[in-house]
């Protein structure tokens, strides 16, 4: 009878052991979703303005770009600078607070072989921060491909991510206006745990400028995996799904790596 009890009592600590590191493991994967989300969310934010020409730029005002930044246009050194310290009066439907600069280098985008490239100057996306220089080239009519080099997204102090990568994009103009945008592609780094990823756009991620530029970041619709390492050669993946929804918020949904899905957005 004594060992009839000292069994079930042996039962009952393990299954409370076991209940306990489930728990973990659940809210741990949670988590990691979330901060993958972010910075998912912050490394697509601003693909919009480096996609768009030299020339577009002298099209649009401040009004039209999510934080209605003040816009200067340098002619002699072909530079756009979108000032976010000191940004101009308007509404958006989804308005997050932006600081810092944004600075467009076209000195080379009316070449043979065309470039630019897209800096960060203490600039923040609400709470995350973004620091680096993109460069972009143009492959095709209205098709360009983008190199991440050490490009560092810091979602929270001591929560960052460091990412290298490829990223194509496609434009679709209406009447000679960006009218879309088509991103794909593959980025790897460490994210904040110090934990190896890589993040693959597996369906293109389309975005509506229309909606971008009334401060709606995501697209409307995409599939991403993001693979994180957990060392000795096993990994975990995130699936996700972004769902066109009413107006221009899409559904973002993700399936964790035990099978469950939770939205990431509101």
């Amino acid at each position: 009878m004594k060992n009839l009890l000292l069994l079930f009592l042996c039962s009952l600590i393990l299954s409370s052991c076991t209940e306990d590191v489930s728990r973990n493991i659940n809210t741990d994967l949670t988590q990691e979703a979330d901060q993958f989300f972010r910075f998912s969310s912050a490394l697509g934010e601003t693909g919009y303005l480096g996609n768009i020409s030299y020339g577009d730029y002298f099209r649009i005002s401040g009004d039209e770009i999510p934080g209605c930044p003040l816009i200067t246009r340098n002619t002699a050194t072909r530079t756009i600078i979108l000032d976010y310290s000191n940004p101009q009066a308007c509404e958006h439907l989804n308005s997050i607070p932006r600081e810092g600069k944004i600075i467009l280098d076209f000195g080379l985008s009316n070449t043979a072989e065309a470039s630019w490239t897209m800096k960060y100057e203490d600039y923040s996306f609400g709470s995350i921060k973004i620091e680096g220089v993109r460069v972009f080239r143009n492959i095709s009519f209205n098709e360009n491909q983008e190199s991440v080099e050490n490009l560092k997204i810091t979602l929270d102090p001591n929560l960052g991510f460091v990412v290298n990568g490829t990223l194509s994009y496609s434009v679709a103009r209406l009447s000679a206006r960006p009218f879309a945008l088509s991103t794909r592609g593959r980025v790897e780094g460490t994210n904040p745990a110090g934990r190896n990823f890589f993040a693959a756009i597996t369906g293109a991620k389309e975005q509506l400028f229309s909606c971008y530029r009334l401060g709606w970041e995501l697209p409307q619709s995409g599939t991403e995996s993001w693979i994180v390492s957990r060392g000795n050669s096993s990994s975990l993946e995130y699936m996700v799904k972004f769902e066109t929804g009413d107006g221009c918020n899409p559904t973002v949904i993700s399936t964790l790596p035990d099978g469950r899905t939770i939205q990431l957005n509101p």
